[in-house]
């Protein structure tokens, strides 16, 4: 195998390893069923509310 031979399939492959990543991560991401760990992810690092002492 010749070098640019290495190169072309190192490249091809490259290209379609992240493009299937970048596929599986926007998938995973933007699911329904992925909001309500998304959003106590986003809550976990704001400090607790205080609560009304009334």
């Amino acid at each position: 195998m010749s070098h640019d031979t290495l190169v072309f399939i190192a490249k091809t492959f490259g290209l379609i390893w992240l493009l299937g990543f970048f596929l599986i991560v926007v998938v995973r991401a933007y699911r329904p069923s992925a909001r309500a760990a998304q959003d106590r992810a986003a809550r976990s690092i704001l400090p607790p509310e205080p609560e009304d002492k009334a």
